[in-house]
């Protein structure tokens, strides 16, 4: 487990960049002598401890003991960070502090922003890629629309991954793990020298396969694992303070499709397909939590390339930072929508799409009391969609496509200024330019081929805050800031040319303060927040029926909110560590198909979040043992503003792992995730009156690894 302090706990293996502010968030930086990990959540390496930024971070090796290889598990290590899947764990849906979305649609942008290497990654089905060779994730609660920019009122994932070590001697580690029901990954690096000092490259991959974890009683299990994924990097540095950094990535992800729990509403638990879904066709008996009966074995296409050059170059107190990115997708899912063997209600969604970046920036390392961040960023993606809905044994058939294309133009500043001793001034403005277009709409035969819908949206987002550092251990801050989300085309339009509507941005204001410490010669640390969100025009869909969905603008919400993470180190080779969040998030006006739903609370926002864990490791022979534990208890969550049977429970989640290394550099462990087989839904959507759509997380998993580095 993690909490913004555990992170401080192990220091990463690779090295960083050169240049004067040493400000690449891509590449890997050195923690500092004392046990304090160094966070770039500003674009620039700064003590965890200083930030004025709530954030939760995790090094490679945290993510290793407590066994989190995707985008999915992180959100099980931090307060006030829920992640909830609707058909397929490669399309999560993240929400920070209550902000969050509940659009299924493959065109919407998520208000969690999620950032590979400085790239943003806009489309929903890349964002859950598998997680290897990672140097260090940070976890950024609140609006980051100043240096992360648009749609990240809600707060920012960003992972980086590991560079090339520039050593003199080759390196690298390979990773085996088998489990049950046949679960096999594997995960390895190597790291090669080519030119000491001066140029190295790096090749990683993982890979991951399982039978079902879903019985389909009627034929081929669902919710198998099937994926892999590839990455080259390359580094160069010269003595004149320049760097380039390339990396190259490609992913594959082909498991059978999710399979959806359908539960049925009317007499006798009857769905809209005249059957009750929870019992076996086959027996008459009542199907288990995992159990279904499907028709349809779909399978999940999820493939993702991509490519990005990060160059930096130190100016002598100024660092100039380019970051080029291309990234290509593709997406295709078969759902067996009415979770029967009858053949009542399919849908095929597909994906392609492009994304290019451009982020070009000036960064100072002055010696006085006065630093800044300035740059100008470009961003576009494209994306053609194709949805199909067979219904009624294909004796009728809606098919949807479009193309949607989305341009973004920005010119950001950043600055700090200390003003008087232990005293910080600290503000920016980002000025976003976003523009939207929604081209060849139509649904055969309900909705001709509709003329071009765009959007042009031109918004302000940024913040201000004091930071006031007490001690070197003893840091406060306050602060205001404002996050944009750019508008949005309803990509859930079937019926009606009246329902491809534009959803108006949405805006949030936050006004937080908190403390960060160490104490008792930093044994202890403590950091704490508090925050108020007047949230405007919140986005998300409004689901009628299956066929009848809308994205709608919620008029005003209120969130009030706490969060504390703490870290006690008692003994050597022993810490314990916990984090808590607390939330208050209402609807405070808010109108849907006639009803006031003022007063409802938020989706996807529980009222308590609670993590803990604890590490132990102690020498023996010529090597060390280590246990780790963490645990996860997350409040009742809502999925619809209607605060219907659209829900998950409270849910208690438990995960262990207990290893040895030798310091002959091999290692053998045991480890075992949902140790409480926790069956609590990760998403749930009512697709009539009488049906709801459900999706299962992965039960209990357990097995053995060997690892090996050199």
């Amino acid at each position: 487990m993690a909490t913004a302090a555990q992170a401080q706990a192990s220091a990463p293996d690779t090295q960083s960049d050169g240049g004067a502010a040493a400000n690449s968030q891509s590449e890997a930086l050195t923690a500092e002598a004392g046990g304090d990990i160094v966070v770039t959540a500003q674009k620039r390496a700064e003590r965890l401890q200083d930030v004025p930024v709530s954030i939760t971070a995790f090094t490679g090796e945290t993510l290793a003991r407590a066994q989190i290889q995707s985008a999915t598990e992180i959100a099980r290590q931090a307060p006030n960070f829920r992640v909830s899947v609707l058909g397929n764990e490669d399309q999560p849906k993240f929400s920070i502090r209550g902000v969050s979305t509940s659009d299924f649609n493959l065109n919407t942008a998520s208000p969690t922003g999620v950032f590979y290497d400085e790239v943003y990654v806009a489309s929903q089905a890349l964002g859950g890629s598998s997680l290897f060779d990672v140097e260090r994730i940070e976890v950024l609660r609140g609006p980051q629309g100043t240096l992360f920019g648009k749609n990240t009122t809600g707060g920012a994932v960003s992972i980086i991954t590991r560079a090339p070590s520039m050593a003199a001697d080759v390196g690298g580690y390979l990773n085996l793990q088998a489990g049950n029901n046949d679960y096999f990954h594997a995960d390895g690096a190597l790291d090669v020298p080519l030119v000491q000092d001066r140029l190295g490259v790096r090749v990683a991959f993982t890979a991951s396969t399982s039978k079902g974890w879903i019985d389909n009683v009627t034929g081929r299990d669902l919710s198998t694992i099937s994926s892999n994924a590839l990455r080259f990097s390359a580094k160069y540095q010269d003595d004149a303070d320049f760097t380039a950094t390339l990396r190259i990535g490609r992913s594959r992800s082909n498991p059978t499709n999710i399979g959806p729990i359908v539960n049925g509403f009317g007499p006798g638990g009857v769905s809209s397909t005249g059957v009750n879904p929870r019992i076996n066709p086959l027996t008459g008996q009542p199907l288990g939590q995992r159990q279904g009966a499907y028709n349809v074995i779909g399978e999940i296409r999820a493939y993702g390339d991509n490519a990005n050059l990060t160059l930096t170059k130190g100016l002598g107190d100024l660092t100039l930072t380019s970051i080029t990115s291309v990234i290509k997708g593709q997406f295709l899912n078969t759902v067996d929508v009415d979770g029967t063997n009858l053949d009542a209600l399919q849908i095929n969604f597909a994906d392609h799409s492009k994304e290019y970046s451009q982020d070009l920036r000036l960064s100072s390392d002055f010696s006085g009391p006065f630093d800044f961040t300035a740059g100008l960023y470009y961003f576009k993606d494209i994306a053609d969609i194709d949805t199909d809905y067979f219904i009624a044994g294909h004796s009728f058939t809606l098919a949807q496509s479009y193309r949607q294309t989305r341009t973004s133009y920005a010119a950001y500043a950043d600055a700090t200024l200390e003003f008087a001793e232990g005293s910080t001034l600290y503000g920016g403005l980002r000025y976003t330019s976003d523009h939207g277009r929604l081209k060849r709409f139509e649904v055969v035969p309900t909705i001709a081929l509709q003329p071009t819908l765009k959007y042009n949206d031109a918004k302000p987002s940024g913040r201000i805050g004091l930071r006031q550092k007490f001690t070197n251990d003893i840091m406060a801050y306050a602060q205001f800031s404002r996050g944009y989300r750019s508008s949005g085309f309803n990509g859930g339009a079937l019926n009606s040319a009246a329902d491809i509507t534009v959803a108006r941005p949405e805006f949030l204001n936050s006004y937080e303060a908190g403390i960060k410490s160490q104490l008792f010669d930093r044994k202890l640390t403590l950091n704490l927040s508090a925050f108020h969100y007047d949230y405007r025009d919140q986005q998300f869909i409004n689901v009628v029926t299956v066929t009848s969905v809308g994205l709608v603008n919620a008029g005003r919400s209120k969130i009030d909110g706490l969060e504390a993470e703490v870290i006690l180190r008692p003994a050597a080779g022993l810490s314990i560590n916990a984090g808590l969040g607390l939330l208050d998030a209402r609807y405070t006006q808010l109108v849907l198909n006639g009803v006031d739903l003022s007063g409802n609370r938020m989706i996807e926002a529980p009222k308590s979040t609670v993590n803990f864990g604890l590490d132990y490791t102690a020498p023996i022979g010529n090597g060390d043992i280590a246990f780790h534990v963490d645990g996860t208890a997350i409040g009742k969550v809502f999925f619809s503003a209607q605060n219907n049977q659209d829900q998950a429970g409270a849910l208690f989640d438990l995960n262990a792992r207990l290893s040895y290394k030798a310091s002959a550099g091999w290692s053998v462990g045991l480890w075992a995730k949902n140790l409480t087989n926790n069956s609590v839904v990760t998403g749930a959507v009512s697709v009539d009156a009488i049906s709801q759509f459900t999706t299962m997380p992965f039960p209990r998993r357990y097995g053995l690894e060997v690892g090996f580095a050199f």
